[in-house]
C-alpha cells in the first residue's frame, strides 16, 4: 500500500515536471527552427518572428523556475518575467507589421517608445524593489503574493512590489486588446490587397487566415486570463497540464504558420497596392457606364477564351487583355460583381470543375483540379469548399 502510494506520488511529480517544462521545450524547438529558416531566408519579418520566439523562450524559462520553486532565483527570474511578458505582444505585432505595412511599425519611433518603454520601466522598478527589500520582505512577497496570491498581509516594499505587479497585469491586458485590434486590421487589409491582385493567392496571402486569427485571439485570451487569476493556482497541481498544452500548441502553430509566410507587402508594387486601397474605399453603389462596359467585356472574354484556366493569373494580365488598366478593372469588379479578383476567378474555375465532374465522373480529382487551373489539390479543395454551388 505504501509502495503504491509512493508510485502515485512519483508519477504525479513526473507529470507535473513534464507539463511545467513542455512550453519551454516547444519554444526551444521553434527558436532553432526559426533560426535555421532565418539563415536561409533573411528578412525583416522572419527576424521579428525569431525575436518573438526568443522572448517567448525566456518567458517560459522564467515560468519553469517559478513552477519548480527555484526560490533563490526568483528575484531575478520574476524581474525578467515581468519585463519580457510586456514585450511578447508588441514583438508579435512588429512581425505582423513587417509583413503587412509599407512603412512597418519598426520604423516608427513613436510606436517603439510606447511599446517598449513600459516593459523596460517595469523591469527597472520590479528589479529595484527586489534589490531594496531585505531578505524577510522578499520572502514574504514571494511566498504570500507570488505563490498564494495574497497581498493583505504585505507591508512596506513588499506591498509596493505587489502593486507594481498588479499595474503590470493591467498594462498587459491593454496591450492584448491593442495588438488584437491592430493585428486583425493589418492581416485583413493585406489579404484583401492580395486577393484583389492575384487569382492564385497560395503562398502570398497570410494563409489559413481564420486559423491564425483564432489562434491569435485564443492565445491572447488565455494569456490574459492566466495573468488575471494568477499563476499560483497551477503550482504543484496537475491542472498545470491545461495551460501547458494550450500554450505549447498555440506557440507551435503561430510559429509554424509564420515560418511559412514568405510573401510580404514589399513584394507588391506600391502603385498596385494604392490602387486596391483606393478602390476598396471608393466602391460605387451604382456602377458607372464605363464599369458596366468593362465588366461585360470581362465576362465575354472569360466565357469565350476561358482565361481563368491560366495558372497564376494576375489582374494586370487580364487588364491588358481587355485593353484597360488595373484601376478600371478593379472598379468594375468591385461595383458590378462585388467580388475581389481572386473570388471572381475562383468562382469561374470551380464552376468549370463542376461541369467537368458532371461530364466525366470517373476522372480523378487531381486531373480535374489541373484542368481547372489549380496548381495544388489543397488550393482546389479550399476553393471548392468556398464556391461550390
Amino acid at each position: 500500500m505504501e509502495v503504491d502510494c509512493l508510485l502515485r506520488i512519483f508519477a504525479a511529480n513526473m507529470i507535473y515536471e513534464i507539463f511545467s517544462s513542455l512550453p519551454l521545450m516547444v519554444c526551444m524547438v521553434m527558436v532553432i527552427q526559426l533560426t535555421l529558416t532565418y539563415r536561409r531566408r533573411t528578412g525583416k519579418a522572419i527576424g521579428w518572428l525569431l525575436l518573438w520566439a526568443i522572448a517567448t523562450l525566456i518567458l517560459y524559462g522564467c515560468h519553469y523556475f517559478y513552477f519548480n520553486h527555484y526560490s533563490i532565483l526568483m528575484p531575478f527570474s520574476d524581474t525578467v518575467y515581468v519585463m519580457v511578458n510586456l514585450m511578447v505582444y508588441p514583438l508579435f505585432l512588429l512581425y505582423i507589421s513587417a509583413i503587412t505595412d509599407r512603412k512597418p511599425l519598426a520604423q516608427q519611433s513613436s510606436f517603439l517608445w510606447s511599446a517598449f518603454t513600459p516593459p523596460l520601466l517595469a523591469g527597472v522598478i520590479v528589479g529595484s524593489l527586489y534589490a531594496t527589500m531585505d531578505a524577510h520582505e522578499a520572502k514574504a512577497f514571494i511566498t504570500n503574493y507570488l505563490y498564494r496570491g495574497y497581498e493583505s498581509s504585505l507591508t512596506g516594499l513588499a506591498l509596493i512590489q505587489a502593486w507594481a505587479h498588479i499595474v503590470c497585469h493591467i498594462i498587459f491586458a491593454i496591450q492584448v486588446a491593442i495588438v488584437i485590434i491592430r493585428g486583425f486590421r493589418r492581416i485583413r487589409r493585406f489579404n484583401k490587397t492580395v486577393q484583389q491582385l492575384y487569382a492564385d493567392t497560395e503562398n502570398r496571402e497570410i494563409e489559413e487566415i481564420p486559423t491564425i486569427l483564432i489562434l491569435f485571439v485564443v492565445t491572447s485570451l488565455v494569456s490574459t486570463i492566466v495573468n488575471v487569476i494568477g499563476r499560483q493556482i497551477f503550482v504543484d497541481s496537475i491542472i498545470i497540464s491545461l495551460p501547458s498544452l494550450a500554450f505549447s500548441a498555440l506557440i507551435f502553430a503561430l510559429s509554424w504558420v509564420g515560418m511559412h509566410q514568405d510573401f510580404t507587402i514589399q513584394d507588391i508594387p506600391e502603385e498596385q497596392e494604392k490602387e486596391t486601397n483606393d478602390n476598396n474605399e471608393n466602391i460605387a453603389v451604382t456602377p458607372s457606364n464605363q464599369s458596366i462596359q468593362i465588366y461585360e467585356k470581362l465576362e465575354s472574354m472569360m466565357n469565350e477564351q476561358q482565361t481563368y484556366l491560366k495558372n497564376d493569373l494576375l489582374l494586370n494580365d487580364v487588364a491588358k487583355q481587355l485593353g484597360t488598366n488595373r484601376t478600371y478593372l478593379l472598379a468594375a469588379l468591385n461595383s458590378c460583381a462585388h467580388m475581389t479578383f481572386k473570388e471572381y476567378i475562383n468562382r469561374k474555375r470551380i464552376a468549370h470543375a463542376e461541369q467537368l465532374m458532371a461530364q466525366y465522373p470517373l476522372t480523378p480529382k487531381t486531373e480535374i483540379a489541373t484542368l481547372s487551373g489549380y496548381n495544388s489539390m489543397s488550393s482546389f479543395y479550399r476553393n471548392y469548399s468556398l464556391y461550390h454551388s
